[in-house]
């Protein structure tokens, strides 16, 4: 497993960047504070404000955000669930605390191994939920308890063989599936609905999963990996039969084809146990061992206790007893770490990288499920890049652990090769259509807008040049409008809106975000030798200045990053700078710009073009093209 040198792609799932609902109630507030410290994975200065908040903030959405992110870390690093439950406690007493606390209490339980009691606690929050964020969160808790002892179970048997008892199973498949048909393209339901049914022997069930799972981003006319197990899943499940060891053999090779290893693994219990079933039941072990090894190992880098060298140890022991549990025609061949790599691309499409991201060792492992070519073109420049979509991911680096679901490496570029991490990438085209279909959320945005937009002036009289969370909402919101009325425009309502809606916004994060992006880094690295900063500064001008939608495309640089000492934070510092310089010079040309308000949070004022031609004008590709 050789050494990784990351440009990381940097994808916001929640709090920072892409969430308009993170706000910050005045300059320098102990909220923003917080959460910015929190993203630096300064924990002891992110509780300090945390408390902060919790004992001064009129917010009450920021008293509950900060009780609920003490908690997290009680439980998530150190462990402490007494100290945690307390916080956890306090945050259900908050006005629309209820369901959100008692779900992430059903998380903790769930990760200690209490799964009873997660249960009564997700039950708890689904009966409090008082929209269908909250009950959709309370669902995934109520289902990973059910199937994390279960598939623990299963794992550790011999043959992963299934105990008898699945009736039980029945009312919460019922349940589950109801979810994942309301909410199409939401990964996590989907995902313990694939494993669910596959302990429940239903197949429908799991092939309602897998279709969800799979809505966003990895089609069958954009992923050829997916589409032969799609047509096998899709011929086998309908009137899938448990007892039969042809579908069981064919519906076990589908499912780890697509990813899904620990329910191949499950229902490869009911086939003959031939050199294949082997294998997908020895790798999905050993995918599961990884996971738990890899993540203990960030907590106790996020304790400042991380022993690299013995994790990095465990985890080669770990693969040297995979090594020995595949099939082989005869005798397994010597193990060497880089064959080890290959042959599990080659078998599993496992893509497998340990290295140092951002100061921390640690590993991006995931699995092929798209892998293409295409040509990129700027300023008379062209490279050929091959993409690949990573999915089921066995860690995601140390950082996104850190960030726990608030964001995440969106992937990484190398030579001519860019990775996108998929999972990072599909939950933003689903957030995005929520906030421009549920009225309910836009009122709450509005609210948030307007309290972050004044914050942002007051702060930018004081930093011209820092993270705005009113400005970074507005740019997010714009970009989405954008697309809504564009396809309204053109008659779609309904359904269709909503599935051209979600197709549309993933095909424009796509395009700046990984083609505009990182083809850029390949662009340049045939150009000559540049630092790190360098190289992002001049990737995140050509992220929007050849983004379909250039608001959308700020995602990337408006994010608690800015002006940090990464090489993101320091590129997207300059990038904004120069912004700042541009807006200033054709403050004229800008319609509605006030000469007495600091210029970067009127940036929203900006037209697509003048973005793009603000953008171009910093790159030195540009001028010289």
């Amino acid at each position: 497993m050789p050494p990784i040198g990351l440009r990381l792609i940097l994808t916001a799932v929640g709090l920072f960047s892409s969430a308009p609902h993170s706000t910050a109630a005045e300059p320098d507030a102990p909220y923003a504070r917080s959460m910015s410290a929190f993203m630096r994975h300064d924990l002891a200065g992110a509780e300090r404000a945390a408390r902060e908040v919790i004992a001064h903030d009129s917010s009450g959405s920021h008293r509950l955000e900060s009780a609920l992110m003490l908690g997290a870390i009680e439980w998530r690093v150190r462990r402490d669930t007494t100290t945690a439950s307390r916080w956890l406690t306090k945050a259900a007493a908050m006005p629309d605390g209820r369901s959100r606390a008692f779900a992430e209490r059903a998380r903790m339980l769930t990760t200690m191994e209490r799964a009873s009691a997660a249960a009564g606690a997700a039950r708890t929050a689904l009966d409090a939920a008082s929209d269908a964020s909250q009950r959709r969160a309370a669902l995934v808790q109520l289902a990973s308890a059910a199937v994390e002892p279960r598939l623990s179970a299963r794992l550790s048997a011999t043959h992963a063989r299934a105990p008898s008892e699945i009736s039980d199973l029945h009312p919460l498949v019922e349940l589950l599936s109801a979810e994942v048909r309301e909410n199409p393209g939401e990964l996590d339901p989907a995902a313990l609905l694939v494993t669910l049914g596959a302990l429940a022997n239903d197949g429908p069930a799991i092939l309602l999963g897998w279709n969800s799972y799979y809505l966003v981003g990895a089609t069958g006319a954009t992923s050829e990996l997916l589409a032969r197990p799609r047509r096998v899943l899709e011929e086998r499940l309908p009137h899938w039969d448990p007892q039969s060891a042809e579908d069981c053999t064919a519906v076990a090779a589908a499912l780890a084809d697509s990813r899904f290893f620990s329910a191949a693994a499950i229902v490869a219990a009911g086939a003959p146990y031939d050199a294949r079933m082997r294998d997908i039941v020895a790798y999905a072990r050993f995918a599961r061992s990884v996971e738990r090894t890899t993540d203990e190992y960030y907590r106790a880098t996020a304790l400042g206790r991380g022993n690299a060298k013995e994790w990095k140890r465990a985890l080669n022991s770990r693969t040297q007893i995979l090594w020995r549990d595949l099939a082989w025609p005869a005798a397994p061949p010597p193990y060497i770490e880089d064959s080890a790599e290959a042959e599990l691309d080659r078998r599993f499409g496992a893509v497998i990288n340990l290295g140092s991201t951002a100061g921390y060792e640690d590993l991006h492992m995931g699995h092929r499920v798209i892998d293409e070519r295409r040509t990129v073109k700027q300023y008379g420049h062209e490279a050929v890049v091959r993409v690949v979509a990573l999915d089921a991911m066995v860690s995601n680096g140390f950082q996104s652990w850190a960030w726990d679901g608030r964001a995440a490496h969106g992937g990484w570029g190398g030579g001519e090769s860019i990775t996108q991490v998929r999972p990072s990438y599909a939950h933003g085209p689903l957030r995005a259509w929520r906030e421009v279909s549920d009225s309910a959320k836009q009122r709450e945005l509005r609210a948030a807008e307007q309290s972050d937009s004044i914050a942002d002036i007051a702060s930018a009289r004081i930093t011209p040049v820092a993270y705005f969370p009113g400005l970074a909402s507005r740019l997010d919101m714009q970009g989405e409008k954008e697309i809504l009325d564009s396809l309204r425009a053109s008659g779609l309502s309904g359904p269709a809106l909503k599935s051209a809606f979600v197709g549309e916004y993933d095909r424009a994060i796509r395009e700046s975000s990984i083609f505009a992006h990182e083809g850029r880094h390949v662009i340049d690295g045939a150009l000559g030798t540049f630092s790190d900063e360098e190289l992002e500064f001049r990737a995140k001008l050509s992220e929007v200045a050849f983004a379909p939608n250039p608001r959308l495309a700020m995602d990337a640089i408006m994010g608690g990053d800015i002006g940090d000492e990464t090489p993101h934070g320091r590129a997207n510092k300059r990038v904004l700078s120069g912004v700042l310089g541009w807006m200033t010079t054709h403050a004229g040309e800008i319609r509605g710009l006030s000469a007495s308000l600091p210029m970067l949070p009127q940036m929203t004022l900006m037209t697509d073009a003048q973005m793009r031609t603000a953008f171009a004008s910093l790159d030195p590709l540009a001028g010289s093209h």
